[in-house]
C-alpha cells in the first residue's frame, strides 16, 4: 500500500531558516499549515507533504517573495538537501560518485520524487534531473523548481568552482523568471514547461575530483538520517512522530494530516493489520525512550506530554511495548 507523501524536516529547514533572516512570520505560517514548530527541532522529522506545500505557497504570496524558492536555493546551495550534503560531495572521488551519493540521500529524503543522472549516449552532455513529488498543475511546482536546481548547480561547483553554470536549464513551471532570476545565469538556456527539471553540464566534468583533494574516506562521515518508509503504516508512524507532542492530536486530526477520512485511514491501517491506536502507542513509544534518555524529565512529566491521563496509564501502555516500565528501562540505558 502507498505511503504517505512526506518531506524530510532537513529540506524545509532552508526555507524557514531564510524566512527567519528577512523577518517573516513563518511559525505563523507554519500553524497555519497545520504543521508543529516543533518539528523543526530535528532535521529526522518528517511533515506531510502537500502541508508543506501549502506552507511555501502561502509564504512566498504573504511576504511578496515570488522567487523564494530560488532565493532559499541561492542561499544555501548545495545544503539544501541535507546540512551534511557538502560533506557527502567532498568524500567522493568523483563528480559522478558525488552525484550519485546526492541522488540516493534525496530520493530518501521526500516521497515520490526522483533525482538522478541521464546520459544520453550520442551527446557531450549529461541530465542531473529532478522530477518533484507533484505535477506541473500545483501552485507549489514554480517554489520548488528553482529551489532543487540551485543545489544542483552548488554541487557541481564543490567540483568545478564557484563560477560554473549549466549549459542549459530546464524547468516545470511556465512561467518566465523574473530579472533576478535571469541576471545569475548569463548565456545559460532556461526551458520552461519541462516534464521534470534538470542542468545541463559536460559529461567530461563528471570525473573531476573535489577541488580541495582533501576528499575524506566514506567511513568516516558518520552523521545519520532517518529514511522514508515504502508502505502506509510505517510512513503514518513516521507522520505521527512528528506530530505526537501536540495537544490535539486524535484520530481525526491523524486523518487530515494524510488527506484522509477517518474511515479511509482506518481502512487502509486495518488492511495492513494495524490500527490507528496501536500506531499512536509504538510512535509514543519511540518519543518517550528519546525522553527517557533525558534525567531531568519525570515519568510523570514525559505520560503529560504524550497526552496520556496519567503516569499509570502511560506505564502500561510503555510496558506493554518494551517489556518492562519506564523507570525501569532508564535504569537499564543509563549513560
Amino acid at each position: 500500500m502507498e505511503a504517505i507523501p512526506l518531506h524530510r524536516v532537513a529540506v524545509v529547514q532552508p526555507f524557514t531558516n531564510y524566512l527567519a533572516t528577512v523577518g517573516a512570520p513563518f511559525e505563523r505560517g507554519f500553524r497555519q499549515a497545520g504543521l508543529p514548530v516543533c518539528a523543526l527541532e530535528d532535521t529526522n522529522n518528517f511533515i506531510p507533504s502537500h502541508r508543506f506545500w501549502s506552507f511555501l505557497v502561502d509564504m512566498a504570496f504573504s511576504q511578496d517573495i515570488p522567487d523564494l524558492g530560488f532565493r532559499v536555493g541561492q542561499r544555501f546551495g548545495a545544503n539544501c538537501a541535507d546540512p551534511h550534503l557538502i560533506d557527502l560531495l567532498r568524500g567522493s572521488p568523483t563528480l559522478y560518485q558525488g552525484l550519485l551519493r546526492a541522488s540516493a540521500l534525496i530520493n530518501k529524503t521526500v516521497s515520490h520524487c526522483q533525482v538522478g543522472i541521464s546520459q544520453p549516449p550520442h551527446s557531450q552532455f549529461a541530465y542531473f534531473y529532478h522530477s518533484p513529488s507533484c505535477d506541473a498543475r500545483n501552485p507549489v511546482i514554480e517554489q520548488l523548481g528553482w529551489y532543487g536546481i540551485l543545489p544542483f548547480i552548488g554541487m557541481v561547483r564543490e567540483f568545478t568552482g564557484r563560477k560554473w553554470l549549466p549549459r542549459e536549464i530546464g524547468v516545470m513551471t511556465c512561467k518566465a523568471p523574473n530579472l533576478h532570476i535571469r541576471e545569475q545565469f548569463g548565456n545559460t538556456r532556461i526551458r520552461l514547461a519541462q516534464p521534470y527539471s534538470y542542468i545541463a553540464l559536460e559529461k567530461a566534468l563528471l570525473s573531476l575530483p573535489p577541488l580541495d583533494g582533501k576528499a575524506a574516506a566514506p567511513g568516516n562521515q558518520t552523521w545519520h538520517h532517518d529514511e522514508l518508509s515504502s508502505d502506509f503504516a510505517n510512513s503514518f508512524k513516521q507522520l505521527l512522530h512528528t506530530y505526537v507532542l501536540e495537544a490535539d492530536l486524535n484520530l481525526e486530526r491523524a486523518a487530515e494530516l494524510c488527506d484522509l477520512s477517518k474511515r479511509g485511514l482506518q481502512r487502509k491501517l486495518a488492511a495492513q493489520g494495524t490500527s490507528y491506536s496501536r500506531v499512536l502507542d509504538e510512535a509514543r513509544f519511540e518519543a518517550a525512550k528519546r525522553m527517557l534518555q533525558h534525567p531531568n524529565k519525570s515519568v510523570t512529566d514525559i505520560s503529560q506530554l504524550l497526552g496520556y491521563g496519567n503516569a499509570t496509564h502511560f506505564s502500561r501502555a510503555f510496558r506493554r511495548i518494551a517489556g518492562v516500565t519506564p523507570l525501569i528501562y532508564r535504569q537499564q540505558h543509563r549513560h
